[in-house]
Order: structure tokens, then sequence, then C-alpha cells
């Protein structure tokens, strides 16, 4: 740099200095991108006509053939016209299938056109204070309105117990507090980590010594959102019938299988061979692993149909013909 004037050399500085802060600030921009790409498909709107009046929310997809996961303060008990829109946007009506009031949790089910995508389970046992937070859901109705959940970055603030219910809240316990916004609407929404896992789902309750967003910690929801999930038997209607044709049996899902629930007493399935506590893995040449896909397999099937079902732990697939529902 012989020979270069003193303002060039400061200018030039001054230019380089600029553009590693700007290559610096696009590092984190970036990170918050990502974190919204991974997520965006599985936060959920839900409203809810509850006994004092219409409630709305957000909520988490817990699985590709449709469990969502909201907060009892969105869904309480003797909530109907319950409905879900998905990043699409896609409308659907929902049904309440398992609850705990004091977890601050309701698992819905709805019935999707298509595979939907399950937020990433994270750990809250992992997440420490100072961690990178983030709130994404339907804030003033954002999903509904603009088919756009709103993402908000922060902290881990802290770790503190909520000792009494507040704010339509039905959740005591231990929370994770975060600096990420909690707007109307985000309630049932989830914390996510800097990687994009679900760690906490959002409550209203708070400490009336500290006014920032709270999550309940996803590791105290694991055990509920399982026990719940394993009781929820799919009626027979939804996986049995196709057009004007019967299998005669009741499947179930469980533990991400699709399982004989009953069996009736003289129906097609009894005649096959097919036993309670039987797994299926196929209907008529395609894998199946939920209700809904082996409904849409038995779809528009009359009487006198035949349907190859393969079992697991059996070579070969069951042969049932389907009969006239009774």
């Amino acid at each position: 740099m012989r020979g270069m004037k003193a303002p060039t050399v400061l200018a030039t500085a001054s230019v380089l200095l600029t553009f590693c802060a700007a290559a610096r600030a696009q590092v984190p921009d970036q990170a918050h991108a990502n974190v919204y790409e991974k997520a965006v498909d599985s936060v959920v709107a839900i409203r809810a006509m509850a006994p004092l009046g219409e409630r709305s929310g957000s909520g988490v997809v817990l699985s590709k053939d449709g469990l969502i996961l909201t907060s009892y303060s969105v869904c309480p008990e003797g909530a109907t016209k319950i409905r879900v829109w998905v990043h699409g946007p896609k409308l659907y009506e929902a049904e309440i299938i398992g609850t705990s009031k004091k977890d601050e949790l309701v698992l819905l089910r709805i019935r999707p056109r298509g595979e939907l995508k399950p937020v990433e389970i994270g750990s809250s046992a992992k997440v420490k204070v100072g961690d990178l937070s983030y709130s994404l859901g339907n804030a003033a109705n954002s999903i509904i309105l603009d088919d756009q959940p709103s993402l908000n970055v922060g902290i881990v603030s802290g770790f503190y117990r909520l000792e009494e219910d507040r704010a339509s809240s039905t959740y005591v316990g231990t929370v994770l507090e975060t600096t990420a916004a909690v707007n109307v609407g985000m309630e049932g929404a989830p914390i996510l980590d800097a990687s994009g896992r679900m760690v906490g789902l959002v409550t209203l309750n708070y400490s009336p010594s500290r006014f920032l967003g709270n999550a309940i910690p996803i590791d105290e929801l694991k055990p509920v959102i399982e026990r719940l999930g394993r009781k929820t038997d799919v009626p027979d209607e939804n996986v049995s019938e196709g057009g004007e044709g019967s299998i005669g049996m009741r499947l179930r899902e469980a533990n991400g299988k699709l399982v004989v629930d009953q069996v009736d007493g003289d129906g097609p399935a009894r005649r096959a061979g097919f036993n309670k506590g039987d797994v299926i893995l196929e209907v008529a040449n395609a894998k199946v692993k939920t209700a809904a896909e082996a409904a849409e397999r038995l779809k528009g099937l009359e009487a006198g149909s035949i349907v190859w079902i393969r079992v697991e732990g059996e070579a070969q697939p069951f042969k049932l013909i389907l009969e006239k529902k009774k």
C-alpha cells in the first residue's frame, strides 16, 4: 500500500469492515429462515366454538395422517365446530380424540388430503438459558387470513414454576420462558430450538412478576401425548366400509401401526382368519400404516369384491370377500 494516501487507506478499511459485518449478519438471518422453512408446514391455525364463544389459536402437526396437538384453552371441553387451517391453505374439520386439562393439551384428528408434515420433536431437558428460541403460530389469525404463520425469535430467558392457573390457562408447573414474542392467537403454538425442533407448547399462563412468553416443556407432555395417542381407536365405518361392502372388523392405529381391534363374530374377516391384534401391512397390494390409508384402498368397493390383505408374520396375504353392510 506504499504511496496510497491516508484517506484512501481509511476508506478502504471502512469498506472492508462494513462488508465483513454484513457477511456476519447474513449468517443468523439465514438460520432464522431455515427454521421457518423447516417448521412452516407443521404449524396450523385452529378455531372452535367453546361454551363461552368462539376461540382461535394455534396447533402442531404430530403425524402424517392428521394427528394435531393444541392447547386446552383453544379447544376446551364441550368445544364444537372445530376447524383446522393447514399451510397451503387447506381447511379441515376436526374432532377431539384426547384431552388432558391439567396438562393443558388436546389431541385432534383431521382427515387430510395427502400426507402432512409432522413437527420434529426435540428435548426440553437439553435447553439452556441463553439458547435461541422461536415462536411460530397463528398470531392475530395470520395463518387464517394470510396463510402465513408469524415467526418470532428470542432466547430462552429462564425456567421457573407457575403455582396457579391464570388467563384461561389450566397448566401449573415448570415452564420454559422465552423472549420470542407470544401474541394473541399463539396459544397451542410450538416453541422451537435453533434446529427447528419443538421444545415447548405455548401456554397463556404467566407469573405476576414475569411477563414474557411461557411454554410447557415438551418433555413434560411427551408421555401424555403417547398415552392419549394409544386411545385413538378409529370408528369401524372409517376403515372397514367400501361402498356397499364391509370387511367385518374394526381397526385402530397404535404405535405407528394399523392393528385389528375387533373381529365380527361371523363376518368376512373372521372367515378369512383374522384375529384381534393382527398388524395390517398391506391392503389391496398397497402398504398401509393408518386408517385413512386403509379406507382409501377400500373406497368404492361393493359387496362381493375380493381384497387381499397382508398381515405381519404371515407368509401369504389373506383373501377377504366383502359383504353387504348389515
